[in-house]
């Protein structure tokens, strides 16, 4: 959980390209240390403080537009994805249904250990959807039926 909210300031304050953001989180799992020093780096956490805010569109879930694009989804991929996550929560992540999906995206807890975490993290708006795009990559859209 840690390591993807890391990886979306990182792209966000540095206009990190998904397949960057790919590298950055082999490097993590390879050696934490090394990347949790890099992140806490005062050239890192300058940039993060001192780089305008992307704008997205405003409308339904804009609020998620940015972490999103932190966690490798595309411009092009948004308005799909936010469609998916009105409908499925309101964009509220903690969201919770009672077959047991949860979060912004209201994943299935047997997601959440595919993804590198625990059921609770499906609540946290930056796991949930960096977990979305693995489950997309796996299923595509198909696994959120657009009905």
């Amino acid at each position: 959980m840690k390591r993807t909210l890391i990886a979306a300031l990182i792209a966000i304050a540095t206009g990190c390209t998904p397949n960057q953001i790919a590298h950055w989180h082999a490097w993590h799992d390879a050696d934490p240390a090394a990347a949790e020093e890099f992140a806490n780096m005062p050239e890192i956490q300058t940039a993060l403080a001192s780089r305008p805010a992307q704008r997205w569109p405003e409308g339904r879930c804009s609020e998620w537009a940015t972490l999103a694009m932190g966690v490798g989804f595309t411009p092009n991929q948004w308005a799909r994805l936010r469609t998916i996550m009105w409908r499925e929560s309101r964009c509220q992540p903690d969201a919770r249904n009672r077959s047991g999906a949860a979060g912004l995206l209201q994943i299935m807890p047997m997601w959440a250990d595919d993804c590198g975490g625990t059921a609770d993290d499906l609540l946290d708006p930056g796991f949930n959807l960096a977990c979305a795009r693995i489950i997309l990559a796996a299923q595509g859209w198909d696994a959120w039926a657009m009905r």
